[in-house]
C-alpha cells in the first residue's frame, strides 16, 4: 500500500528524507482576539421629573476619553403637543403625531449634533438614533466633573428635550 503522506522531499524542502512536508490545512483552528473590551462610564441618575421618559441609561468612554451617554428613551412617554399661541391651555394629542415624524424631526436635528446639543442645554454633542430610540450625548466640556453633577447636567438635558418636543409645531 503506498502512502498519501506528503513528504519534504515530494515538496522540494530541505531536510531529512522521512521528514513529512508542510501542507496547508484548512480546517485548522484560527484564534481571533476579542474585540477589546467596553470601558464602563460613569454612573448617571436622571432625576424623577424625567425618569419617566427613560427606559435605559449607560454610560461609556470613547477612544478620546470623552464620556458617551446612551438614553434609551420610553416612546409612550415621548410629550408631543400642538403648538398653541395664547391663554388656551397645551393641547396633548400624542396620537395625532406619529413615531414616523418624531423620528424625521429628531433625526433632522441629529444633523447638526452640536447645535441640538445647544438647543438642549448639553456641553457636546446630541445624536438621535431612532431604530433603538436613543439619544446620545457625547459630553465634551471638563471631564473633571463629578457623577452627580454630570447626572443633574443629563437630567436637564431631557428636561430640554421633552419641552423641545412638546412646543413643535407638528404640521
Amino acid at each position: 500500500m503506498a502512502s498519501t503522506k506528503i513528504r519534504k522531499r515530494d515538496t522540494g524542502e530541505a531536510g531529512n528524507r522521512g521528514q513529512f512536508g508542510t501542507t496547508a490545512r484548512p480546517e485548522a483552528a484560527v484564534s481571533v482576539p476579542s474585540p477589546a473590551p467596553t470601558r464602563h462610564g460613569r454612573t448617571i441618575d436622571v432625576g424623577p421629573e424625567v425618569s419617566h421618559l427613560v427606559t435605559d441609561v449607560e454610560s461609556t468612554f470613547d477612544e478620546d476619553g470623552r464620556t458617551v451617554i446612551h438614553v434609551q428613551v420610553d416612546r409612550e412617554h415621548l410629550p408631543t403637543s400642538s403648538y398653541r399661541v395664547g391663554s388656551a391651555p397645551w393641547d396633548i394629542d400624542d396620537e395625532d403625531v406619529t413615531d414616523d415624524q418624531v423620528d424625521a424631526y429628531l433625526e433632522s436635528r441629529s444633523d447638526n449634533p452640536e447645535a441640538f446639543a445647544y438647543d438642549l442645554g448639553f456641553p457636546g454633542r446630541a445624536r438621535w438614533n431612532s431604530p433603538t430610540s436613543t439619544l446620545e450625548l457625547t459630553h465634551e466640556g471638563f471631564e473633571g466633573i463629578d457623577d452627580d453633577e454630570l447626572s443633574g447636567t443629563v437630567s436637564e438635558t431631557l428636561r430640554d428635550f421633552g419641552d423641545d418636543l412638546r412646543l413643535h409645531e407638528w404640521s
